[in-house]
C-alpha cells in the first residue's frame, strides 16, 4: 500500500509485510467502512495497492479492482495470492503514480500512502478525474502514535527522539480548502507482525531503521527479547493502529 515510495518495498521488506497480514485486521476493519459506501461501484482503482492489502478482499466481494504500485515485489505477491484464490478480477500494474494511463474507475482508493499525500490537492485533483462517484483515503489518525518501537529505540540507539507522524487533519484540512467537504471515520485494528526467531527480527528492525552494521545488535537483541510475545512457536510483535478513512461522494 505504499506507492509513491519506490525502491522502497523491496522483496525482503514485502515479504515480511505480507507475512503480517496474516495476523492483521485491517482488511476486515476497512471493508467493513468502505463495502457499504461503495454499493453502487463495480470498478475500484487501488492506489498503492501493495501485496493486495485491501484489492485482495475488495476483489472476494465482487469488485472488479484495478491495482496499482511501485514495487514489483509486492505486485508479485499480489498476483501470487490472486491465483491461489482463483480471483478473476484484479489487474494490477507496476507503476508510480503518474507514470501509467488509467481509466476512471466508479471509486478511487488510495490506503496507507503518506508520500502521495504530502501534496495532497496536487494528488486529489489528479485522482480525482478517475473516480465516477466515490473517493475512499486511509490514513494514520495520531500523530503522536509509534511505529515499530520507534519511540523506545531511537533514544536506546541513537540518543535522539522519533518525531510525530502524519496524521489525517492535514489532508481533511488540504480537503476541505478544496471545497471537498469529506466524511471521516476513524478505525482501530490489529497488525501484529511474526517473525521465526530472534535473529529475523533483528534483521527487520535493521532493514527498516537502516543500520548496516553490527554495532546496535546487542541492545536490539536485549530489548527484543522483553517486548517479542511468543506464541506457538513463533515471536510476535504486537501493534495496534488507529486510522482515519476520509470518504466522499462525487
Amino acid at each position: 500500500m505504499q506507492n509513491g515510495t519506490k525502491g522502497y518495498w523491496n522483496r525482503l521488506k514485502a515479504q515480511w509485510y505480507r507475512r503480517g497480514l496474516d495476523y492483521s485486521t485491517l482488511p476486515k476493519v476497512a471493508l467493513g467502512s468502505i463495502l457499504p459506501r461503495s454499493e453502487d461501484c463495480k470498478t475500484i482503482l487501488d492506489i498503492g495497492s501493495g501485496c493486495g492489502t485491501l484489492a485482495i478482499p475488495l476483489a472476494r466481494a465482487g469488485k472488479k479492482v484495478t491495482a496499482l504500485d511501485s514495487s514489483r515485489a509486492m505486485i508479485e505477491i499480489l498476483e501470487g495470492d490472486a491465483r491461489k484464490e482463483g480471483l478473476k478480477g484484479i489487474k494490477t500494474i507496476t507503476a508510480s503514480w503518474g507514470e501509467a494511463e488509467l481509466k476512471p474507475h466508479d471509486a478511487v482508493l488510495c490506503a496507507n500512502v503518506p508520500a502521495l499525500l504530502k501534496e495532497t490537492e496536487g494528488f486529489v485533483k489528479d485522482a480525482l478525474r478517475l473516480a465516477k462517484k466515490a473517493f475512499f483515503i486511509i490514513e494514520n489518525a495520531d500523530p503522536n502514535s509509534d511505529k515499530f518501537y520507534y519511540k523506545e529505540l531511537y533514544p536506546l540507539l541513537f540518543n535522539k527522539p522519533f518525531g510525530e507522524r502524519s496524521d489525517y487533519i492535514k489532508t481533511y484540512n488540504a480537503l476541505h480548502d478544496m471545497g471537498i467537504f469529506a466524511n471521516v471515520e476513524i478505525i482501530d485494528y490489529d497488525f501484529d507482525q511474526p517473525f521465526y526467531d530472534i535473529e529475523e527480527a533483528i534483521g527487520f528492525w535493521k532493514e527498516y531503521i537502516g543500520i548496516v552494521t553490527e554495532e546496535h545488535d546487542a541492545k536490539l537483541k536485549n530489548y527484543l527479547s522483553k517486548k517479542l510475545v511468543k506464541k506457538k512457536g513463533m515471536l510476535f510483535a504486537k501493534f495496534h493502529k488507529k486510522s482515519a478513512i476520509i470518504w466522499w461522494r462525487k
